[in-house]
């Protein structure tokens, strides 16, 4: 007997093996691809969070910039344009750096000490997001000791120059980015930052009651004109007293008003005449031309300076003169001008006032730091300067037969590199980037 083989009943085994490969195929593709899909979700928080973190620490690291240049403020972080502030590493004037990085040892020297500074927190700045879900941070130090990138072996620290680093992290913390950079600061009066109390290119006339005193210097008045003085019975020229050294004497005593005998000898007035602290009709400081004798006592021309001043937002109408007051660091008045019972600087926060104009005082006026008038300076009131006058006496602007200086009034002068070049932070606005210290490991 014949038995039939049914072969159309097994024709669906290959079928079915074959779904089954695809199947599993089609499996590992969709585990390769959500594998991938994850890995690039990943890269992509990654990318995000690190891009937070290097936003924040360029956030830090310009904040650093501005505090050390004076033009942003502890409080928000942000640039400011109106009161300029301290520049340099200290703004509270504790002799040692903000946000100290580590433990700092260096020569003061303006106490002459040695001065023992610890590592302090750093400063911690917050930044949000617009709509107000996201929130970043950075953290900011600063380093002036000898012997890092930014300051030489050898070099005494001083707040002048140093290293500011920035930490910046994403909101969730898991990402950072370090940033750093030196800075530095020029001297805005070049290599010859005046030495004497009043420097003038034209005559001097002072017929009130003044006083000027030198007491680290060896003259009160240079001037490429004549000098007349006044016959008040208490006005009067001061050097230090004769045989006695400068470090004998602390600052506040070389910068005080008081006449004590002891850091004080009379040199020139009514009864003595003209004495060796005047050296007048100068014919080479007279034969310089305006522009010459500007750039004399800075490190540029008129345009370069007021460029500098109009970076930190200080150059002001002779009208709107008034919005500078209490300002530091550079300013810059345009035109004639009359100032009435005004101050500008400060003990260790000086003022460069340039005045593109006459001058006229009125009233009780004060004045920390260097004084630059173009034209004349006519001091009707009282009026006070710790640091440095010099006057231009621009013969276009200076009235016809008239001197460079008229003072009628009870002017102080009282000459001190503290106010100018030997201050112990920079002057506001003249920071320097040092080209090819920026680093971000």
């Amino acid at each position: 007997m014949r038995y039939r083989r049914h072969y159309k009943k097994q024709k669906g085994a290959v079928i079915l093996l074959t779904a089954l490969v695809l199947l599993i195929c089609i499996t590992l593709v969709i585990f390769l691809c959500s594998k991938t899909v994850g890995v690039q979700v990943q890269i992509a928080a990654d990318n995000h969070r690190m891009a937070q973190a290097v936003a924040s620490a360029n956030a830090g690291l310009a904040f650093g910039i501005g505090y050390f240049n004076g033009t942003t403020t502890i409080a928000n972080g942000l640039f400011t344009t109106g009161k300029m502030v301290k520049a340099g590493f200290d703004h509270d004037d504790d002799k040692c750096p903000d946000f100290l990085s580590n433990p700092l040892s260096y020569f003061e020297s303006v106490s002459h000490q040695i001065k023992n500074c610890p590592a302090t927190l750093p400063h911690t700045l917050t930044y949000q997001s617009v709509d107000g879900k996201l929130m970043t941070t950075a953290t900011v130090t600063f380093d002036n000791d000898a012997g890092t990138r930014c300051v030489s072996n050898g070099v005494t620290a001083n707040m002048k120059a140093g290293l500011i680093t920035a930490v910046g992290f994403s909101d969730d913390g898991l990402a950072q980015r370090m940033l750093s950079q030196c800075v530095g600061a020029f001297n805005i009066f070049g290599t010859n930052t005046p030495k004497y109390s009043m420097i003038s290119r034209g005559a001097v006339s002072l017929t009130g009651n003044y006083s000027l005193i030198n007491r680290f210097d060896s003259a009160n008045i240079w001037s490429g004109g004549g000098v007349a003085l006044g016959n008040s019975p208490t006005a009067g020229t001061y050097l230090r007293s004769v045989g006695s050294l400068e470090k004998a004497y602390s600052r506040s005593q070389l910068e005080q008003s008081s006449l004590a005998t002891a850091t004080s000898q009379s040199i020139s007035g009514p009864s003595k005449g003209t004495g060796v602290d005047i050296m007048s009709a100068d014919l080479g400081l007279a034969s310089l031309t305006g522009d010459a004798f500007f750039s004399n006592f800075f490190y540029g021309d008129r345009l370069a300076i007021k460029s500098l001043v109009q970076s930190v937002n200080q150059v002001y109408a002779a009208t709107d003169y008034s919005s500078a007051n209490a300002n530091s660091g550079v300013i810059w008045i345009e035109g004639d001008v009359t100032i009435n019972n005004r101050t500008y600087g400060a003990i260790d926060n000086p003022t460069i006032m340039i005045i593109n104009g006459n001058l006229t005082l009125k009233g009780v006026s004060n004045f920390t730091g260097l004084l630059y008038v173009r034209g004349q300076l006519d001091a009707v009131g009282a009026v006070a300067v710790l640091g440095a006058l010099v006057v231009e006496g621009d013969t276009h602007l200076v009235p016809s037969g008239e001197a460079s200086v008229v003072g009628s009034g009870d002017l102080t002068l009282i000459y001190s590199p503290y106010a100018l070049d030997r201050l112990s932070n920079p002057i506001v606005g003249t920071t320097t980037a040092i080209s090819g210290s920026w680093r971000d490991w």
